[in-house]
């Protein structure tokens, strides 16, 4: 499945110029895109690469805690995120049921309050703001900020020594290939990042907790099903058919995540439309409901951390340097907010006001 849409643009230059700039940033999803919007606000010029056409199609990560809000407001991106999420701006908690038909449910939540009281402390507060609505409007801040970004671009291959980084780029819409010379390189690269197991930085930790397939789909009628229980999620505990529902704009976008399970021989492929869809009209309790199958993505949530977070001139962040379960949204926040903090350092040391031992910090 495709779960970016496409903004490749024009071809990178050829593989005959070296391109120098102070950072490189690889990966363009949410930690990286957010590591362009504060180097560029900083005026540390950059490049990022993404091997993906553009940003992403999938809801995915939505909650943005109030430090992370606090961010996007210094950056600038606050309002045009708020923007973005407005459709969810009403949902507030959490429910459960058996299925949505013929049960009221029982909240488990039923004002979240992520902020905690903070408002006495913090102009800002908490967003829900699915992924798929967040990422352009970082991308366009980032741009505006005069960052180069190339979506539609991999990065082949790249070696280190004591001055910085040299890169080996293609496009994968020309198959031209581009040198970049950086001081820098930031690994936003995601869980499996090819540039750690190239570091060979090894991780620690539980590893994979469970699996399973999101599965966005369009309904006009689950939405006079769900009626006024406007929750940010939904957990629907029929033994037949649990998983979780959540809203996309609260009318007729929706998303499902089926557990999935890939140790028992499970394939992606077997989460066929129909299956997908009975699954759905059987956890909500109508056999009758439309269901559009519009997309599916498999996911596993998991616990591992680097054994470091820096090899010379590299430096990870995000899902690179450490993957948690999406419960909570503490990968997406963790990751943005290691962003924030990379930032400004790396603007301190290619400034020189700091010394390269920030950079361990």
């Amino acid at each position: 499945m495709n779960e970016r849409a496409d903004r490749s643009g024009g071809a990178a230059p050829g593989a005959g110029r070296t391109h120098r700039v102070p950072v490189l940033v690889v990966g363009g999803s949410l930690v990286g895109l957010s590591m362009s919007v504060f180097l560029g606000r900083l005026g540390v010029r950059h490049t990022l690469v993404e091997r993906h056409a553009g940003t992403s199609i999938h809801p995915r990560g939505r909650g943005n805690n109030v430090r992370t809000m606090e961010i996007f407001r210094v950056a600038g991106t606050e309002p045009d995120i708020r923007r973005a999420a407005a459709t969810l701006a009403d949902n507030h908690g959490i429910l459960q049921t058996p299925t949505l038909v013929g049960d009221a449910g029982e909240w488990l939540f039923k004002q979240i309050d992520p902020g905690n009281g903070l408002a006495r402390f913090s102009p800002s507060s908490w967003c829900l703001c699915s992924q798929n609505d967040l990422e352009p409007e970082l991308l366009t801040h980032a741009v505006n900020l005069g960052g180069d970004l190339r979506f539609g671009t991999e990065l082949l291959s790249f070696e280190t020594d004591a001055d910085g980084v040299t890169a080996i780029v293609k496009s994968r819409e020309t198959g031209e290939h581009t040198t970049i010379r950086a001081d820098y390189l930031v690994a936003a690269d995601g869980p499996r990042s090819p540039v750690r197991e190239q570091l060979g930085i090894g991780q620690s930790g539980p590893g994979d907790l469970f699996h399973n397939v999101s599965i966005t789909f369009r309904s006009r009628r689950l939405a006079d099903v769900v009626g006024d229980r406007r929750f940010i999620v939904c957990y629907l505990t029929d033994e037949n058919a649990d998983g979780a529902l959540l809203p996309v704009d609260n009318r007729e976008n929706w998303v499902f995540h089926a557990p999935w399970h890939p140790e028992q021989g499970e394939t992606v492929e077997d989460f066929t439309d129909e299956r997908c869809a009975a699954h759905i009209r059987r956890a909500v309790g109508d056999p009758d409901l439309d269901v559009e199958i519009t997309g599916k993505a498999p996911w596993h949530a998991a616990q591992r951390v680097a054994r470091s977070y820096r090899s010379g001139r590299v430096l990870l962040a995000g899902d690179s340097a450490h993957e948690m379960s999406p419960t909570g949204a503490f990968g997406s926040n963790t990751g943005i907010q290691d962003a924030h903090n990379l930032a400004w350092k790396l603007a301190a040391v290619l400034e020189g006001w700091a010394g390269e031992p920030l950079l361990d910090t």
